[in-house]
């Protein structure tokens, strides 16, 4: 899928009925990759007790109405079984994608997972990293951003066993009902043994959308893989509309019914029954999308901080993760170490021919940019951290020597990926990036 039929998407999500609102983008369309554990593995469940209940129908006398009354009543009884299932559950299940970053709001990225990606993935190489298609290069999206993993793999795992016996609970409130032939069952005491349950890295290519609404920066996302169109994100509608249809149909109301049937006037009628349920709709209408925002960011808050004080999990410690880190941090540094040897040099040897430039490290960009350090990047001069961060990840696994094979593309790759990290070991220090700003230099 390519930015334009991306677009094309996120035009029907937003504008898909009579009341929907029209967006307005605020920012360039950002293609990234979002990082994911897909877990997979089974479970043994056992149900301990549990209430199982009889639903009839009663006829009483009422006292007040003096009247006999028939209402439903369900006898529930405790039961204790030892009856046990055994189920597998495979990472092509959605509820077992777990989102694997708090950039973003996780309700919403999870409406783009899907079982298709899950049998699809394969290996990340260094050309996945850059988008061949036309319609992308004209949009400026040749080089496709990735996000870290931030997510523990224990506290993915906690989603998993929750997903999962939310399920095997329901299960064996079906299994009960058919059992006892009863009509509910309620209150199950179960007990769940895993096996072989293990999560894997993965990351689902994405076009991200932003969209500005009452001073808001609100975000949809569209999966980049899944022909469907998976869209996931806060859908606006227009409260002129809304207002207006509730107002017709408010007036209409009182027409058919009339006012004095309430004990109001015609003016009274007008002001209680039209105009306030129209200003109600339309502020509501209006603000909701603020307001889920704040719930939603004060729930991701809370959950980080619940996340940050669990103890560290041993699982960080798997053998793709260690080599991942080495990537991140010791290849890193190794590199950014021998850039800056190669700097020192260079600007030794441009002193000693005098060059007038102090600060030279054979690359200019423009203004606001004299070393070209955001245009290496490929980011604006205002972005943020997580798009400086997102933006190194990815040029860094496209441009890293150990990916290229012959002599000549190793020495390729290891000069890019110097200008890569050097640009990155100043942009990231909000301290070294604000002297660059300001003077051109670090």
């Amino acid at each position: 899928m390519n930015v334009t039929q991306a677009e094309e998407i996120f035009q029907k999500y937003h504008g898909y009925s009579f009341f929907s609102a029209k967006v307005r983008q605020v920012d360039k369309v950002e293609a990234l990759y979002i990082p994911f554990w897909a877990a997979s593995g089974s479970v043994r469940s056992k149900i301990i007790n549990a209430q199982v209940g009889w639903d009839r129908l009663v006829t009483r006398y009422n006292k007040v109405t003096k009247q006999n009354e028939t209402s439903w009543e369900t006898t529930w009884r405790s039961v204790q079984t030892q009856h046990e299932f055994s189920n597998s559950y495979p990472s092509t299940i959605p509820e077992l994608q777990i989102y694997a970053s708090y950039k973003y709001r996780r309700g919403f990225v999870n409406q783009i997972r899907s079982s298709s990606s899950i049998l699809a993935a394969k290996t990340l190489e260094p050309k996945d990293m850059e988008s061949t298609n036309e319609h992308d290069i004209q949009r400026g999206l040749r080089d496709r951003g990735l996000d870290p993993f931030t997510v523990k793999p224990s506290i993915a795992l906690k989603f998993v066993k929750t997903a999962i016996e939310e399920n095997e609970t329901t299960r064996a409130e079906r299994w009960l009902i058919e059992n006892y032939r009863c009509d509910q069952a309620r209150i199950l005491s179960m007990n769940f043994q895993y096996d072989k349950l293990v999560v894997a890295p993965i990351y689902i290519p994405v076009y991200v959308f932003s969209i500005q609404h009452l001073n808001r920066t609100f975000r949809t996302f569209v999966q980049a893989h899944d022909e469907k169109g998976l869209v996931g994100g806060l859908r606006f509608y227009s409260w002129e509309r809304v207002s207006a249809v509730t107002a017709i149909c408010a007036m209409a109301g009182l027409a058919i019914m009339g006012t004095s049937r309430f004990g109001m006037t015609m003016t009274s009628g007008f002001w209680l029954g039209v105009v306030a349920p129209s200003l109600i709709v339309a502020w509501s209408v209006l603000y909701y999308p603020v307001l889920d925002y704040r719930i939603r960011d004060w729930w991701r808050q809370r959950e980080m901080a619940g996340h940050e004080e669990e103890a560290y999990s041993s699982t960080w410690d798997a053998d793709w993760t260690r080599a991942y880190d080495r990537f991140e941090e010791e290849q890193r540094r190794q590199d950014w170490n021998e850039n800056q040897q190669y700097q020192q040099y260079h600007h030794q040897s441009s002193k000693e021919s005098g060059s007038s430039s102090s600060y030279t490290s054979g690359r200019s960009g423009p203004p606001g940019d004299p070393q070209g350090y955001y245009a290496v990047l490929g980011i604006r001069t205002n972005a943020s951290v997580q798009e400086i961060q997102s933006a190194f990840r990815g040029l860094a696994m496209k441009w890293h020597p150990d990916r290229f094979n012959t002599p000549e593309e190793k020495a390729v790759g290891k000069k890019k990926f110097q200008e890569i990290t050097a640009a990155y070991s100043v942009l990231r220090d909000p301290k070294k990036r604000r002297s660059y700003d300001m003077y051109g230099r670090v």
